[in-house]
C-alpha cells in the first residue's frame, strides 16, 4: 500500500494539493485512486526545471491533480499511464467562488452586471465544471544511443458540465521529447488543445473560457497552440562543499491563439536551481508578454467577478501585449 497527502496554506486561502492512496502492483506497476496528478507531458512538471513552469501549467495541463483513478506502469522500454478522472479536485477554502485550488480547471465564476456596465460580485454563477475526463501518455526510453532520449505522446478528452451556460466538451494532444546529452537536458514539446463551447454565454464569446487557481479566475483562449523547450545543465562541484548541485536553465513556451484578436503570450524564463542538503533554491528571471502574474506594471483584475476579460491583458485574452518581468527567489527545505 502507497499514498500520498499535501495540503497547502497561503494568505488568506487554503487548499488540497494532492491525496491518494495506491497499491504497488510490482517493480514496475501501481495504481492510484484520489486527487492524483494527470498523466500528461513528458513529466510531471512538463518540461521545465524553473519555479514558474512553462506556460502548459497555466491551462491545466502540466502538474494538474485531478480526482479520480491511475495506473502506470512499464512494459521493457515503453512507459505507459492510464487514467480516468470523475472531476476536478475540489474548490478549497478562499474568497473566490471555484478558484481556490492548485491546479488550473475549467471553473465557475460568478458576476453581475450594473445599470452601467460595470462588472461587480453578485449571487448569478455562471461558467463550467470538469467531468470525465480521460487521459492516455506513452513515453518510449532510448536509453542505448548516442544521445539517451525519451519520446511519448500524450492524449487527453473530457466533457465540461455547464452551469447557466450549455455543455461543453475539451481535448489536449501533445508529442514531447527528452534528451540527454552529457550533463544537459534538453526537453521540448508542442502541444494542441481545444475547449469546444457555445457563444451562448455571460461573456458572449466561445473563445475564452474561465480558468482559475490560486483563488484567482480569469479568461483563457479556448483553442491555440503551445510550443515548449528547457535546456538545462546540471552542474556538481565537488570543490564546493557546502554545493551539492546547481542546475542553470533557459526556458521558453509560447501559446498561440487560434482568434486573431488575441495576442500569443510568451514566456521566458532564465533561472538556476541549487541544491545543498535538504535546501532546494530557486533563482529565476521571468519575462512574459501575456502571463498576469509577471508584471513589474499592475495590471487591473479580479477574482471571481472576471473582469479581465473585459480588456485587461493576461495570458488568456492578452488585450495590451507589454512585455513585463518578474525575479524570484524560492527556498524549500525538505526533510
Amino acid at each position: 500500500m502507497i499514498g500520498k497527502l499535501e495540503y497547502r496554506w497561503y494568505d488568506g486561502y487554503n487548499f488540497i494539493h494532492t491525496g491518494w492512496l495506491g497499491y504497488r502492483l510490482d517493480d514496475a506497476s501501481q495504481l492510484e485512486i484520489g486527487v492524483t496528478r494527470k498523466a500528461f507531458g513528458p513529466g510531471p512538471y512538463g518540461i521545465s526545471e524553473s519555479w514558474f513552469f512553462d506556460q502548459h501549467y497555466y491551462v491545466g495541463l502540466a502538474d494538474d491533480p485531478d480526482l479520480g483513478i491511475k495506473y502506470s506502469t512499464k512494459l521493457g522500454d515503453w512507459k505507459l499511464d492510464a487514467a480516468y478522472f470523475v472531476s476536478s479536485e475540489w474548490n478549497g477554502n478562499g474568497r473566490s467562488l471555484d478558484s481556490t485550488r492548485y491546479g488550473y480547471d475549467a471553473i465557475r465564476w460568478r458576476q453581475t452586471v450594473d445599470k452601467n456596465g460595470n462588472v461587480t460580485y453578485g449571487a448569478m454563477d455562471n461558467g463550467f465544471e470538469e467531468r470525465n475526463q480521460f487521459n492516455l501518455r506513452v513515453i518510449y526510453d532510448l536509453s542505448d544511443v548516442a544521445v539517451p532520449s525519451e519520446l511519448g505522446i500524450s492524449l487527453e478528452y473530457g466533457q465540461l458540465k455547464g452551469q447557466r451556460v450549455d455543455n461543453g466538451s475539451h481535448w489536449a494532444a501533445s508529442a514531447h521529447m527528452i534528451n540527454h546529452i552529457g550533463d544537459w537536458r534538453i526537453a521540448s514539446q508542442i502541444t494542441r488543445y481545444e475547449y469546444d463551447i457555445d457563444s451562448n454565454n455571460p461573456w458572449s464569446s466561445d473563445e475564452l473560457i474561465p480558468m482559475g487557481a490560486y483563488d484567482f479566475s480569469w479568461p483563457v483562449a479556448t483553442k491555440a497552440w503551445i510550443p515548449a523547450i528547457s535546456i538545462s545543465y546540471l552542474k556538481e562541484p565537488p570543490s564546493i562543499p557546502w554545493l551539492d548541485s546547481v542546475r542553470p536553465y533557459l526556458e521558453y513556451s509560447n501559446i498561440v491563439k487560434d482568434a486573431s484578436d488575441q495576442n500569443d503570450s510568451q514566456l521566458w524564463i532564465l533561472g538556476a536551481a541549487w541544491a545543498s542538503g535538504g535546501w532546494y533554491i530557486y533563482t529565476d528571471f521571468a519575462c512574459s508578454d501575456g502571463n498576469l502574474f509577471v508584471g513589474n506594471e499592475a495590471a487591473n483584475g479580479g477574482t471571481d467577478n472576471y473582469s479581465s476579460v473585459y480588456g485587461v491583458g493576461d495570458f488568456g485574452d492578452d488585450g495590451n501585449n507589454e512585455w513585463n518581468y518578474r525575479f524570484n527567489i524560492n527556498f524549500g527545505y525538505y526533510f
